[in-house]
């Protein structure tokens, strides 16, 4: 793994591997949903569609026509933190998807009747995850949780905001957030080191700073009770409890209490309320993770008949865990965590993707066996004390969509699980 830092600050990092014949470049950029306000939001994922319509040289289908020429594979996603575009392709081949994805980014046409025909596919987008519950249930949690920060913001935005954007609005956010200081830009696989790094010099090297680095803030968690009618057969909930950012010390005694709790068949809340009560087709435990904070979060859907008892077994379990947590689980807990990471790892995009994320916002590379040492240091007592620290019920937010009841009732539901 080389890293080199261009003069105008951009960072590069190049992992050969002589033994693959493809490789892929990808460009990470500090933009997401949390950068925006009311007023802009949703630019940033708009952002990663009108990219792929037209440059100064190629219009959308020749992009297109492009890429499919020489069997590559394009995509791109939008998080809340940043925005990741990458192209992958045949060793011999990979210069040129490269030159089509840098050409894209960094001279959009920004057309105005591309962005009107855009318009409406977002807002078909909009539509169809308006449609789905469980989509819905995650983004009135977070925008609960999250109400005094743009993290309470949507990646889509909203209908209002994404009918309002024209080229001005993109070409302004873009000059505040497409610098090089924001950016990664990462190739992996088989490919010619000198030609490439020409290659992100010729596009991005000119690329001017502003000396405007990515910053974080502390993120404030908001207990809060968030009810939203829908006409679903399943109640969609989340009991979600103040966790830690991406790069705190709890973190993995967090992870592995997850683990415990809800990931997997063996675990505390599957055995007991899918297995032994079936009350729920799946309950899965995780974690929310950003820069500066995050969140700890149960989840589960079922009928409106199961709700009273699944809330009330899943907050006495919840309870107890700090006390009941043993020796054994942790060890399994353990093996599981360590082998989903290998796994993952594995998987070469998935690893490429990871080493550019944290190079952008970490500022470093993260190496696997130092993750595996810190979990396999972890005791028992260090898993009680997080538990402790975190799954206080008495600071829980609740967040239910579906055909929910009222506050009073489900507040009478979780008092009988923690037994008042």
């Amino acid at each position: 793994m080389k890293l080199i830092t261009l003069d105008n600050g951009l960072r590069v990092f190049l992992s050969p591997c002589a033994s693959l014949r493809s490789a892929i470049v990808g460009v990470w950029v500090g933009s997401g949903s949390r950068y925006e306000n009311e007023n802009n939001n949703g630019i940033s994922h708009f952002i990663e569609h009108i990219v792929f319509k037209g440059s100064n040289k190629r219009n959308g289908f020749e992009i297109a026509e492009g890429m499919d020429e020489i069997g590559a594979q394009v995509n791109a996603y939008t998080t809340k933190e940043y925005t990741f575009f990458y192209v992958k392709a045949l060793d011999y081949q990979i210069l040129k998807g490269a030159d089509i994805l840098f050409d894209m980014l960094r001279n959009p046409r920004l057309d105005q009747n591309d962005i009107e025909t855009e318009k409406g596919v977002i807002l078909e987008e909009i539509s169809m995850c308006e449609d789905d519950p469980g989509d819905v249930c995650y983004e009135v949690n977070e925008a609960a949780l999250f109400s005094a920060s743009s993290l309470s913001l949507q990646i889509l935005g909203t209908r209002e905001t994404v009918s309002s954007f024209k080229a001005e609005d993109f070409k302004s956010y873009m000059q505040e957030n497409y610098l090089p200081e924001r950016m990664i830009v990462g190739v992996s696989g088989s490919f010619d080191e000198e030609a490439m790094l020409s290659k992100i010099k010729e596009y991005f090297g000119s690329l001017q700073s502003r000396n405007k680095p990515l910053e974080w803030y502390d993120v404030p968690f908001n207990k809060t009770y968030a009810l939203k009618n829908m006409p679903t057969e399943q109640t969609h909930i989340m009991l979600c409890f103040n966790g830690v950012g991406i790069e705190h010390e709890d973190l993995y005694p967090l992870q592995l209490s997850m683990f415990i709790l809800g990931t997997g068949t063996s675990s505390l809340l599957n055995q007991r309320i899918r297995e032994q009560l079936g009350l729920v087709y799946s309950i899965d435990a995780w974690l929310g993770r950003y820069m500066g904070g995050g969140y700890i979060a149960i989840s589960m859907s079922l009928g409106e008949k199961s709700e009273e008892k699944a809330i009330r077994e899943t907050v006495k379990i919840i309870r107890d865990f700090s006390s009941a947590v043993t020796q054994r689980q942790i060890d399994i807990a353990k093996e599981k965590l360590i082998a989903s990471l290998i796994m993952s790892r594995e998987h070469p995009q998935s690893k490429f993707s990871s080493e550019g994320r944290n190079l952008l916002m970490l500022n470093k590379f993260i190496d696997d066996d130092d993750i595996i040492n810190e979990i396999k240091s972890i005791t028992l007592e260090k898993v009680k004390a997080a538990a402790e620290k975190y799954l206080r019920i008495s600071e829980m937010s609740f967040t239910a969509v579906g055909k929910v009841k009222t506050k009073e009732e489900y507040e009478k539901f979780i008092s009988e699980g923690i037994g008042e």
